[in-house]
């Protein structure tokens, strides 16, 4: 009975969960008039205990509440005006959080266009946000926003009670781009990618290159006027910009592979080793020089083919640049691949290729200007030795997530390894019992507990009687991530389950908020106890899914 009671306690607490908040959205008037401006408010009711990040969040591990728009061709959102945080110290955190309790109200303004028809339209918004109480975060999670009205010729203010408290728009026209950049918070980084593309040309890969490059923009094929050389150049630039930009899109499209990856010990270490080897060579132990047929082969192609040549001339510049570009690249892949927005991450590219292709364009439309350019000397010499300290760097950076909490935990730390359905099977196989850690980066409380309770001398010693997984939760809504979640019922994190040798879970003791150090040492101890301690309800246990006991 009492088992009986815990369970209906819990089913009640994770169906509260479906409900973290309420939305409602109203608009400024009761019709939308062509050529003039609107307001949308909508306001968000938090259900206690549950709070939401603020947008901007002031921890970049975080997820901010957003709210993003899609109307119809005539009628544009300008900008997403969002409340200030409010500074919180949760349990699990070291210091104050900026979020969102109670009641807010986000507001948006928008234009509609001067030709805009009359009639009935709809403006849909997704509000994501994660939320989370002093123990547990759940997923992230998107709610649908919709604001129903028509375009007509005349129209009267509504709810001036809301709206009459919203900053005046500015005079003049917003900028659409600017309005994305400050919703999301990427001006910084994008300004930051251009110019590391642009500083990119002063490496001692692709600084040779450019006198090679737009000898031939001015130089082939006879005298050319300044406007044929500015196409030429631009074809070459977009060549660059088709290439990262794809590159980009593909890390994003692909996250959960390439961040499956960068999860794997080997596979960071391999990396770090790599980038260890170019700093190497900036240093001047030795040489990496692109391959000299592979700049004659593409240099022929580019006289021969006319513009498909020179588009393919740029678009090579990825691959003969390579040693040069790795450590920025790498850098923007891992990121891209870990946030998995496939838009983000074709901006990205497309503004460092922008920022790598300038300097093509101008010095191909004013070839003249190549014989201002300084030659190569002491100078190139400084450039390598602070591109080989990036590269020193960044290859920390690549292997800092194996002693700051990462999977495979720090030093002193719970080692261990990422769940896979292949390994759970080879250790019941073993007969070991198993310990599964639903965890993600966005997850406080997770935090926290890497930092606590897994370093903890006694709980890491109890824990090598175990084989100990983590399964990666930080796109709740990959594949891999909601097969997962559904096979464990698995609603938020952090969640651990406690297996018996038999395959059987210890569901009495399933943990679905932080734990600290001696809960956890006890909850251990309860499942290495006989198994009449443990599952003295093992008659209603459900047993292991079927599809983890045999293979694929």
């Amino acid at each position: 009975m009492k088992a009986f009671f815990r369970w209906a306690w819990l089913a009640l607490a994770f169906a509260a969960r479906a409900e973290e908040l309420t939305t409602q959205a109203f608009l400024s008037q009761d019709a939308l008039v062509p050529g003039t401006t609107f307001r949308i408010a909508v306001t968000v009711e938090l259900i206690k205990p549950w709070h939401v990040n603020a947008n901007p969040v002031n921890d970049p591990n975080l997820i901010p509440t957003t709210l993003t728009w899609q109307a119809p061709p005539f009628v544009t959102v300008e900008r997403t005006l969002y409340p200030p945080g409010r500074l919180v110290k949760p349990e699990w955190a070291d210091k104050p959080i900026s979020l969102y309790e109670g009641r807010l109200v986000i507001f948006a303004e928008g234009r509609v266009a001067a030709h805009a028809p009359l009639g009935p339209v709809k403006i849909e918004g997704k509000l994501r946000y994660q939320a989370c109480d002093d123990q547990s975060c759940l997923p992230p999670k998107t709610v649908p926003v919709v604001v129903e009205t028509a375009v007509a010729a005349t129209a009267n203010p509504l709810h001036p009670e809301l709206f009459g408290t919203v900053p005046s728009s500015r005079s003049e026209e917003p900028n659409h781009i600017a309005s994305l950049i400050r919703q999301y918070g990427w001006l910084p980084a994008l300004f930051f990618v251009f110019v590391g593309g642009l500083a990119l040309n002063l490496t001692p890969c692709v600084y040779p290159m450019i006198t090679i490059t737009i000898s031939y923009f001015g130089g082939t094929g006879g005298a050319r006027s300044v406007g044929r050389a500015f196409v030429t150049s631009l074809v070459y630039c977009a060549g660059i910009v088709v290439t990262y930009s794809t590159l980009g899109l593909l890390a994003a499209l692909t996250g959960s592979l390439f961040g499956a990856l960068l999860q794997n010990p080997i596979v960071l270490v391999v990396v770090a080793l790599l980038l260890v080897g170019l700093a190497l060579s900036m240093f001047g132990l030795y040489e990496i020089q692109p391959p000299r047929f592979l700049l004659e082969r593409a240099t022929g192609l580019s006289s021969k083919a006319g513009f498909v040549g020179v588009f393919f001339l740029g678009a090579m510049i990825g691959i003969i640049a390579a040693p040069c570009l790795a450590p920025f690249v790498v850098a923007l892949l891992t990121f891209v691949a870990q946030r998995a927005n496939p838009w983000l991450g074709w901006w990205l590219f497309f503004v460092f290729a922008c920022g790598l292709g300038l300097p093509y364009v101008v010095l191909g439309t004013f070839s003249g200007l190549l014989s201002r350019l300084p030659k190569s000397g002491t100078w190139m010499v400084w450039v390598k030795r602070v591109f080989g300290v990036g590269l020193l760097g960044v290859a920390v950076w690549v292997v800092s997530p194996l002693w700051m909490g990462g999977g495979s935990g720090g030093e002193g730390g719970i080692v261990w390894e990422p769940f896979s359905r292949e390994r759970l099977r080879e250790a019941l196989a073993a007969g070991r019992p198993v310990v599964i850690d639903f965890s993600a980066e966005w997850c406080g409380p997770c935090r926290k507990m890497e930092r606590t309770t897994f370093r903890d001398g006694r709980v890491v010693e109890k824990a090598r009687g175990f084989v100990m997984l983590k399964a990666d939760l930080t796109r709740p809504d990959s594949p891999a991530s909601e097969a997962v979640r559904k096979e464990f019922g698995v609603l938020g994190v952090p969640t651990v389950v406690f297996l018996g040798s038999n395959g059987v879970e210890h569901r009495a003791l399933r943990q679905t908020e932080y734990v600290s150090a001696d809960q956890f040492l006890s909850l251990l101890e309860k499942a290495l106890a006989p198994a009449s301690t443990n599952t003295s309800s093992a008659g209603t246990m459900p047993e292991m899914p079927a599809s983890l006991m045999k293979p694929f």
